[in-house]
């Protein structure tokens, strides 16, 4: 003889948590920028591709924060021959 199923309530749940909320909302949001970008291609990877500079930036941005207060100084060669070279003042206090 089977057993029924066990109660909602014995059951163990999902456990909503916010990173589960946020990545629902992030699905959804997905889903509809895929739409959009099926229903309009050029406009799509236009935003595709603004949004590949906008990572690329910010991950360069970063990796130039760091080795700047790593190295205490940060050199750029901008045009070749011309070298700037930006570093930290020291705090007298």
């Amino acid at each position: 003889m089977q057993q029924p199923p066990s109660a909602p309530r014995d059951r163990p749940g999902l456990n909503p948590t916010w990173r589960r909320i946020a990545a629902s909302y992030a699905l959804l949001l997905v889903f509809f920028a895929l739409l959009w970008a099926i229903s309009q291609p050029l406009a799509g990877l236009g935003a595709l591709a603004a949004l590949a500079g906008l990572v690329v930036g910010a991950r360069r941005a970063a990796r130039l924060r760091r080795c700047f207060y790593t190295c205490d100084a940060l050199t750029l060669k901008p045009f070749g021959s011309v070298r700037i070279t930006i570093s930290r003042v020291e705090n007298s206090n």
